[in-house]
């Protein structure tokens, strides 16, 4: 059986599941119990700092860093790098890291995914949908480095190309696909026509 919440929003009974409400479009927050936050890699607490309007939650042991969604959005914005940060030299992609390790969330405990930053920035990291960001040490560094380079327009270039190409190609589809149906026609109105 399918637990349920309230939808903040419209007070509507949803799945638990959904951070979504299906019903009026609205975000769900979690209700995350509050507990101190544990490192994913070396499960030492959590020591809480802020910068830049920030809050970092970092292990002194790693280095590593935890960002919720909002926190992580205002780090990585091209205003707040540009405003805080000052790279004089390009930025250049790091060998991908083996073995690839799935941590646990800090926040639900539930294993994370790895993305590759903006798809081309070759730095990896843990990201919970629901709650937010596990950075190593140095990766929130390497990825204002990134966009202070202009990877995000690059980035974006990629996205605009691969989007033309797909398209050119459902146009492809579409114009056979409408050619086929044409003939079609045409051969079964002759055979009416012609009684064939």
């Amino acid at each position: 059986m399918n637990d349920t919440k309230k939808c903040e929003h419209c007070g509507r009974e949803i799945n638990a599941v959904y951070s979504v409400c299906p019903l009026c479009g609205g975000n769900t927050e979690d209700i995350i119990e509050p507990n101190s936050p544990i490192c994913p890699r070396c499960r030492t607490p959590l020591h809480t700092e802020t910068g830049h309007g920030e809050k970092y939650e970092i292990c002194q042991s790693c280095g590593g860093m935890w960002l919720d969604r909002s926190d992580f959005h205002c780090a990585t914005t091209e205003y707040n790098v540009f405003k805080n940060d000052d790279f004089k030299n390009e930025y250049k992609r790091e060998p991908m890291k083996d073995p690839v390790e799935y941590i646990p969330c800090v926040r639900c405990s539930k294993l994370m995914i790895r993305k590759n930053f903006r798809h081309i920035s070759g730095v990896m990291i843990d990201v919970c949908g629901r709650h937010g960001v596990w950075l190593d040490k140095g990766e929130l560094q390497r990825i204002r480095h990134f966009i202070a380079d202009g990877g995000l327009q690059s980035a974006q270039d990629k996205e605009i190309e691969n989007n033309r190409v797909k398209i050119e190609e459902v146009a492809s589809d579409v114009e056979q696909t409408a050619f086929v149906q044409k003939m079609l026609h045409f051969w079964n109105f002759k055979r009416w026509l012609f009684g064939g």
